[in-house]
Formats: structure tokens, C-alpha cells, sequence
């Protein structure tokens, strides 16, 4: 297990981490489709009240679809943090990549969008740890050197993850407790 005592930045993935992911294929594509999971909003309100940086790290790859328009997601992403806000959270900042399988290096399972995080907002990734529901987010993690925790909402089968917890609550409590811990 990693030492989360350290962690100063959450990465957190949106669809299935957050919100209710849609079906296989399908993407949440429109305001009225994001719904939050339960307890998604309070966890990351825990984490701002603790002083860690929250930052929403995700592909949205029906962006790279001809049709498609940015101000869609636009509008997808202010509905999530009109939710999140309405529970009293927030994330410090959101990256996301557009691109088609394998065409970019931001795209995870790559690092990319970590990596200008944390340079964008200086901080060290191996004072960070990746949340997410899926293999891409644990090999993101990797990649970029932070701890990773998986969903069992998601991928459960992905190898590699640092500690795997039930939901987005359970991996918050674990990083909290953990820093908690280094003040005993």
C-alpha cells in the first residue's frame, strides 16, 4: 500500500468515479444526462475541507466525433459543478482529452493530462493519487508516478492498482485517515 500520508493532490476520473457512467458505447453527452453517484458531492467536499487539491482528470473521446461541440461538454461540465457547489465542493481543475484512441499523449491510460497538471499548478505526482474505475485511470496513475486507487464500481479486473475500495467515499476515507494519521 502506498503512503497516501503524503498525498496534497486527488486526481479524480468523472464518468463512473463521479457520476453515473453511461452504457457501454454511450457517453454523458448532455446536462440532463450527468447524475451524480451517491456520496460523489460529499467526498469531494471532504476533500477540499482537508486542504487537498482536486483535480478531475478525464477522456471524452465522442469530442473527436465530426458532429460533436465543445460547448456541449462545456455545458456538461458546469452542471457538474453546479451539483458538486450545491453540497459545498468544487475541483480546483478539470482536464480533458477530446482525442481518438491512441491519436494523442494525453489520452489516458498516457499521462498527459497529469502531467500538465502538475505542472501547471506545481506540484509533485508523487505527492498525488489517481481515483478511478477503470484500467486507463490505474495505468495513468502509473505513468505519472502517483499512488492509484480503483473503484470496484468499474473495472475490477484492472492489475495494478495500488488498493482497490468500493466507492469514491471509501477512497477518500482511506486518504483522509492516512493523513490523519501523520498529525498523531
Amino acid at each position: 500500500m502506498p503512503d497516501l500520508r503524503k498525498v496534497s493532490t486527488v486526481f479524480l476520473d468523472r464518468d463512473g468515479t463521479i457520476n453515473v457512467k453511461a452504457a457501454d458505447g454511450e457517453y454523458v453527452r448532455s446536462p440532463e444526462e450527468l447524475v451524480l453517484l451517491p456520496g460523489a458531492a460529499r467526498s469531494v467536499a471532504a476533500l477540499n475541507a482537508a486542504g487537498l487539491r482536486t483535480i478531475l482528470v478525464t477522456n471524452q473521446r465522442w469530442l473527436s466525433e465530426p458532429a460533436e461541440d465543445a460547448a456541449r461538454f462545456a455545458a456538461v461540465q458546469d452542471r457538474l459543478e453546479q451539483l458538486l457547489a450545491a453540497e459545498g465542493a468544487r475541483l480546483d481543475a478539470a482536464y480533458h482529452c477530446p482525442h481518438a484512441a491512441a491519436s494523442c499523449d494525453c489520452r489516458k491510460p498516457g499521462a498527459g493530462m497529469l502531467v500538465r497538471a502538475a505542472h501547471e499548478h506545481g506540484f509533485d505526482l508523487a505527492e498525488a493519487v489517481m481515483i478511478g474505475d477503470s484500467e486507463s485511470d490505474v495505468q495513468a496513475g502509473r505513468a505519472a508516478g502517483t499512488a492509484t486507487i480503483l473503484l470496484r464500481t468499474g473495472d475490477t479486473g484492472a492489475p495494478g492498482a495500488d488498493v482497490v475500495v468500493d466507492d469514491l467515499a471509501a477512497a477518500v476515507r482511506l486518504i483522509l485517515s492516512a493523513k490523519e494519521s501523520s498529525f498523531a
